[in-house]
């Protein structure tokens, strides 16, 4: 056990639960901006860190060169993003959505973690599995 208690303990602490109040407030005002309003410069200049670090393989760390990657992926008027769950614990948020490039597109489903600090994103990893037609489940991606 670490000073500051097993994550479950440090979940109930008062400073732990203002944190994630903190966060939530600001992340969600991102995802608004970025995923519903398609306003990446305004949501990334205003909620994430210059020195943004990404572990995106395709994709250089500093907020400008995440910038520029996702405005070239919504360069489509046809493109979407609709997002499933946002999800914020402390220091991390989470967002699950379906991204499309256009109606024909079945699209991929995709996890993006982000690690904050005092409101702001400083660090961002992301998941993407193309949807299949069918799935052994008959359940879809969302």
């Amino acid at each position: 056990m670490t000073d500051r208690g097993t994550s479950v303990e440090r979940a109930a602490q008062p400073d732990y639960i203002a944190t994630t109040a903190r966060n939530r407030t600001a992340f969600l005002e991102f995802v608004r901006l970025y995923y519903y309003g398609r306003k990446i410069r305004e949501a990334f200049e205003l909620y994430v860190s210059p020195g943004y670090m990404q572990h995106n393989p395709a994709v250089v760390d500093g907020r400008e060169a995440a910038i520029a990657h996702l405005e070239g992926l919504l360069a489509r008027s046809t493109a979407s993003m609709d997002v499933r769950r946002v999800i914020v614990d402390g220091d991390y948020a989470a967002v699950h959505l379906v991204g499309r490039q256009g109606p024909e597109d079945p699209g991929h489903a995709l996890m993006n973690f982000f690690r904050m600090e005092d409101g702001i994103i400083v660090e961002h990893w992301d998941v993407a599995q193309k949807i299949p037609a069918h799935t052994a489940s008959g359940r879809g991606m969302d």
